[in-house]
């Protein structure tokens, strides 16, 4: 009996020591080997894909100044590869919560002072709770892709798929012939009527009583006019 009541004792002992809450480990730095994590992009910093993220973290969005000098920022809570260290006074933007081993904060990258963003999980007690509620200044979020290139509002492709070659002052025509022809980049017609006895047009020059197409070989003349000398000068003329 005696034996018997030794035993039950040593059950109930043993029953109560692997009960006690003191014994359960609680969440914390021990379990991130474990914890699962995801990827979360977008954020507008440089370092995000370096940075752990966790499918069961707390999210926040609320700017903080940190408290302490060389407050170390790293990419996982606890013993995580450095990231930055954090002056006092740093102004961040707190971005998640994973319980009570770590907040992912934002902040200006201390090394290059051009706005440029990095991220980093700081101990839950380096702020300065005193302080007033700062100023966040977001990133500029930049998408990966290529971005289309901008088009001149006078260059813009018409209905038929070209673009249309923009007019000089003089009514001539600075872009490439359509047709391939020559080397000249002049365009419009041949021959113009001086303003006030003067060529407008800086490519053109008066022969004949008209403003024509200076050249100095058939070469540099649009399709279908030759260079010669026309009352002096050589100019582009179909004669």
């Amino acid at each position: 009996m005696r034996k018997l009541t030794l035993l039950l004792a040593s059950l109930f002992f043993a029953s109560a020591l692997l009960g006690c809450p003191l014994l359960k480990k609680k969440k914390g730095l021990d379990d991130l080997g474990d914890a699962a994590t995801v990827t979360i992009g977008g954020t507008g910093a440089k370092n995000e894909k370096d940075v752990l993220r966790y499918a069961n973290e707390e999210k926040i969005d609320e700017p903080a100044v940190i408290g302490k000098d060389n407050t170390v920022a790293r990419n996982f809570p606890g013993n995580g590869p450095e990231v930055a260290k954090l002056s006092k006074g740093t102004i961040v933007n707190k971005m998640a919560k994973y319980f009570s081993t770590g907040v992912l904060v934002m902040f200006d990258d201390p090394t290059t002072a051009d706005g440029t963003k990095l991220m980093g999980w700081v101990p839950v007690e380096a702020f300065d709770v005193a302080a007033p509620k700062p100023v966040w200044t977001a990133p500029k979020v930049v998408d990966g892709g290529a971005r289309p290139s901008a088009v001149d509002a006078g260059a813009k492709a018409d209905a038929g798929g070209s673009a249309p070659p923009a007019a000089d002052a003089g009514g001539g025509n600075a872009a490439a012939d359509a047709g391939g022809g020559g080397g000249s980049t002049a365009h419009g017609p041949p021959a113009v009527a001086p303003v006030n006895g003067k060529c407008v047009d800086a490519n053109r020059v008066l022969a004949g009583g008209m403003c024509r197409f200076s050249c100095a070989t058939d070469a540099t003349c649009p399709r279908g006019l030759h260079c010669k000398a026309v009352g002096g000068p050589k100019v582009c003329t179909a004669d």
